[in-house]
């Protein structure tokens, strides 16, 4: 990884797979709004080989219905069933 790159390559990865979109299919997503992001983007940015730009960066937010969290640190974003504070639902 270049020093400089942003590090959101494997929760990006991880977040179109949960979206169940291939790379191409989430190219197509940012290329209909407007972006000239295409699959090789894609693939350079989770392969931690493109650097990300903030323009970029809300994009795939927005397409992704994501939240920087999630994109930059892994984090999930809460549930009713799994609060913020808390790792593990309740054994009830």
């Amino acid at each position: 990884m270049k020093r400089w790159a942003n590090d959101i390559g494997p929760n990006l990865r991880k977040v179109r797979l949960r979206m169940g979109l291939t790379q191409e299919q989430f190219a197509a997503r940012l290329q209909l709004k407007e972006s000239e992001m295409t699959r090789q983007v894609v693939a350079n940015i989770e392969a931690r080989r493109r650097r990300v730009f903030e323009d970029h960066i809300r994009l795939i937010v927005r397409v992704s219905h994501c939240t920087l969290d999630e994109l930059f640190f892994g984090t999930p974003p809460p549930t009713k069933n799994n609060p913020p504070g808390r790792s593990k639902p309740s054994r009830r």
